[in-house]
């Protein structure tokens, strides 16, 4: 019992020791600095300062003599040798400039990345992320990259994709954010990416709920849903959803130009809604003599499409019910044939 506690009381003193020494193990002070000096070591200095400064003004003359090659190679220098420099935040942005005006969509994507991640204070912070909203639409539209820089390669939709919802992440209150969602539910949506449209449309609605683009975000929303339905048959949870962002489209923007259409898909959602009612209330009624649950179904199928031809079929179901009508089933209607016969 003794060596017992002995041995606990050595673990403990060892694991203790162990704790401290983790705690005070620290990597800034290995060289005794403080973490203000460690900070420092991440700023240019005065004269790296200078010299980024120096060499972008020679890359932007070079640029402006049409000579890209030349001022490409010096904003990469910049870039490389003086990270931090103020001066390189610019160099950075014509570099991707220039891989705009290559073709190379995704390289000067990423090069503004970058520039976003280590120049958070960019003076010119809009640019960059309307530069990066351009070269994610030409990916949408279908901007290939280059295989060996020869090659045609892939249509990239799902980068841009990509680059549409890191736009979103990277100015979330700029007038971008709501065109980059729409941009990702169309391209989904033509994809047959119906879940992803959903969502991006949904954050639109509910996150941009003012913007210009609200009317088509409801509008897209109801047809994606509408799209989804296979027929009176099937579940029609898509249904109720499509109808939903309708009715929610009539009342948000009665001055719409869409209003006539979406009056009518309404109407048509809503008929095929009433159908799979009247086809619940038949099965009740036909087939299983359950004339209280047939009728719920019958009232329901009045309710959604009073004008439908499925109210009408549906009012004469319940009048026959009231009359005390037994319905003629299948079985029931053959056998009545054969008997005539």
């Amino acid at each position: 019992m003794q060596r017992t506690l002995q041995t606990l009381f050595a673990l403990t003193l060892f694991v203790t020791t162990s704790l401290q020494a983790q705690l005070s193990f620290n990597p800034l002070n290995w060289f005794g600095g403080s973490e203000e000096d460690i900070v420092a070591m991440n700023v240019a200095s005065p004269a790296e300062q200078a010299e980024a400064a120096s060499r972008l003004e020679e890359g932007k003359t070079r640029l402006e003599a049409g000579k890209t090659g030349s001022a490409n190679r010096i904003f990469k220098k910049i870039i490389k040798r003086y990270p931090n420099a103020t001066a390189t935040a610019e160099a950075r942005f014509l570099r991707g400039q220039i891989l705009m005006t290559r073709g190379r969509w995704t390289k000067a994507f990423d090069v503004y990345q970058e520039l976003i991640a280590t120049h958070p204070d960019y003076e010119n912070f809009d640019r960059v992320v309307g530069a990066q909203f351009e070269c994610a639409t030409a990916l949408m539209e279908g901007a290939r990259g280059r295989i060996f820089w020869i090659i045609p390669g892939f249509r990239q939709y799902s980068k841009a994709i990509t680059q549409f919802e890191q736009i979103v992440g990277n100015a979330p209150y700029s007038d971008y954010a709501p065109l980059a969602l729409m941009n990702i539910a169309l391209i989904a949506e033509q994809e047959g990416q119906s879940e992803e449209a959903i969502d991006a449309l949904d954050r639109l609605i509910n996150f941009y709920p003012q913007s210009m683009l609200a009317p088509d975000a409801y509008y897209n929303m109801a047809k994606t849903y509408a799209d989804l339905v296979k027929g009176a048959e099937y579940d029609q949870g898509s249904t109720r959803q499509a109808i939903s962002y309708y009715e929610d489209f009539l009342i948000l923007f009665p001055e719409s130009n869409y209003l006539g259409e979406v009056e009518a898909n309404l109407g048509s959602m809503e008929n095929l809604l009433a159908q799979s009612r009247l086809n619940l209330g038949d099965f009740y009624y036909l087939y299983r003599a359950n004339n209280t649950a047939a009728l719920i179904f019958y009232n329901e199928t009045i309710t959604i499409a009073p004008q439908s031809e499925s109210a009408e079929a549906a009012r004469r179901r319940i009048a026959d019910i009231e009359a005390g009508v037994r319905p003629t089933t299948g079985a029931k209607l053959l056998r009545k044939l054969l008997l005539a016969d």
